[in-house]
């Protein structure tokens, strides 16, 4: 089975759990985006960080802004997938609400930055993967374990 393959599977499989998980009209859909700018995210205060060989994505609770580094001429673009969950019934992080991809294509050497929209005190998971961003393909085997911080 080849990389696409295994990614079309593992990202179908989640859907469908996903799907199951939540009443029809608690779906959501996946985010899409781009990173907005190269320079306008440095004086963020980044609390959480996952780093590869191929880059590095951050998030910075203070405005829900994600950075996300090229470091590897490759061909490839650096993704931050992320998600963010509200409590359930008892008080847990449990419930995921919103997730999404942002993707940073601007080369080797460069980094993004993204503004999100989150209620303060939440749970935000991200991690750190390489893809193509015209495809919006993930390679799986490239994401770093997820690390989670509060918005």
């Amino acid at each position: 089975m080849n990389i696409r393959s295994k990614v079309t599977t593992v990202v179908a499989a989640a859907a469908a759990t996903w799907a199951v998980a939540v009443s029809p009209a608690a779906a959501v859909s996946a985010e899409y985006d781009v990173t907005e700018s190269t320079t306008g995210g440095a004086a963020l205060q980044f609390s959480a960080c996952k780093v590869a060989s191929f880059g590095q994505g951050c998030f910075a609770p203070n405005g829900e802004w994600f950075s996300v580094e090229d470091d590897k001429a490759d061909g490839h673009s650096p993704v931050v997938y992320w998600e963010l969950y509200t409590k359930d019934n008892a008080g847990d992080f449990t419930v995921r609400s919103r997730f999404g991809f942002i993707w940073h294509n601007a080369g080797n050497g460069t980094i993004g930055y993204q503004n999100k929209s989150y209620p303060e005190g939440l749970k935000v998971k991200f991690q750190l993967c390489l893809g193509e961003h015209p495809d919006r393909q993930v390679y799986g085997d490239t994401c770093t374990s997820m690390v989670t911080a509060t918005s």
